[in-house]
């Protein structure tokens, strides 16, 4: 079965999905319509050439309300609001939002309720979604009968998460703090503007490349929605001038002691297992630009661990900020699409995109 898409936003998320579905005719994905209210031949272009991807692997080519992805025919629609897009008439069945607009659950239902689509997934926190599902954390929990909007947090979730998992799983852990270095995000600014940022914090709309911003990202009450087994979460958060790769860490302590050659096999096994192609590991030394093009939520750094006698940890992973996140945007596009009447709880893996 091959799940249709639609992408509503072409930014630096829709256009990576837009790039990773390209790439692989075999994902079990289509993406059948885009919409932005960008013209099409913008769209084409800025699929085309990408200062940090590179040039696409494939053909692009702008068509009258569509645009020719490897000579296949994408419907582009360019409409403002998500209960205007006809997504049923484009055979769309899984929206991803990822305009940075609606992140609502109730704006995104309208994907839903105006558009056609039967399921929407928003690429990034929302508020009030039906679920916040992150792929190889608490996907399990998908219940095709009561979720229709949800939301997967955001990638600095998702590299915390799924090792967060895995330390659960295999020692108990309580008491987290999480720590996140955040690459260059689309919607900050090259010079001070107090207007136009995505957040209400006005230091966001600082320049970015002069700065270590501290962002106010509820990372913790995300990941504590995501495991409530850890309890209340502490966290910070930080935008750095960086082009692309950002670092999670976390720490907290385990049920008993634990060392630091036990927390990296754990992580190892994982990643050869249940977490394979979510988490990657990789036991060389590792800087923020070797995680660029990961497919991977977390790519764990091992020479990070550390352990106390009373159990204490702490943890740490790299990630691609766009390029890992959103293959988990289709994990969970396929997962949907997928399953419209399997019982709650159900395994599932089809691969990773």
């Amino acid at each position: 079965m091959s799940v249709a898409i639609g992408i509503n936003g072409f930014g630096r998320i829709g256009r990576s999905v837009m790039r990773i579905i390209g790439a692989n005719s075999d994902s079990g994905i289509t993406v059948a319509a885009i919409n932005d209210i960008a013209p099409v031949d913008r769209l084409a272009y800025a699929l085309k050439r990408d200062s940090l991807r590179g040039r696409f692997g494939g053909t692009v080519a702008a068509g009258t309300g569509q645009l020719l992805v490897n000579n296949r025919p994408i419907w582009a629609f360019s409409e403002s609001q998500p209960g205007n897009i006809p997504w049923a008439e484009a055979g769309v069945d899984v929206v991803i939002e990822a305009t940075g607009r609606f992140r609502n659950g109730d704006l995104a239902r309208d994907h839903i309720t105006g558009g056609g689509a039967r399921k929407v997934v928003i690429s990034a926190s929302a508020d009030d979604p039906d679920a916040v599902l992150i792929y190889g954390a608490n996907h399990e929990r998908y219940d095709p009968l009561a979720h229709h909007v949800i939301s997967p947090a955001s990638c600095g979730v998702n590299a915390l998460s799924v090792m967060a998992k895995v330390l659960l799983e295999r020692f108990g852990l309580r008491s987290v703090h999480t720590s996140v270095v955040l690459a260059v995000q689309g919607w900050q600014k090259a010079q001070d503007a107090m207007t136009g940022s995505s957040r209400d914090d006005p230091r966001l709309g600082r320049a970015t490349a002069e700065s270590i911003i501290p962002h106010n990202h509820v990372a913790g009450d995300l990941l504590s929605v995501a495991l409530p087994e850890l309890g209340k979460v502490r966290y910070s958060y930080y935008c750095v001038p960086t082009p692309i790769g950002s670092l999670a860490e976390l720490t907290g302590f385990t049920d008993r002691p634990v060392s630091r050659e036990e927390v990296n096999r754990a992580m190892a096994e994982a990643a050869a297992g249940f977490m394979g192609g979510i988490i990657d590991y990789d036991p060389d030394p590792t800087v923020s630009i070797d995680v660029r093009d990961n497919p991977a939520s977390c790519l764990f750094d091992p020479s990070g661990t550390q352990t106390t006698p009373d159990g204490g940890v702490q943890v740490r992973g790299w990630f691609d900020n766009e390029w890992g996140f959103s293959h988990r945007l289709l994990d969970l596009a396929r997962l949907m699409g997928e399953r419209e009447a399997v019982p709650v709880g159900a395994p599932y893996r089809s691969g990773v995109v």
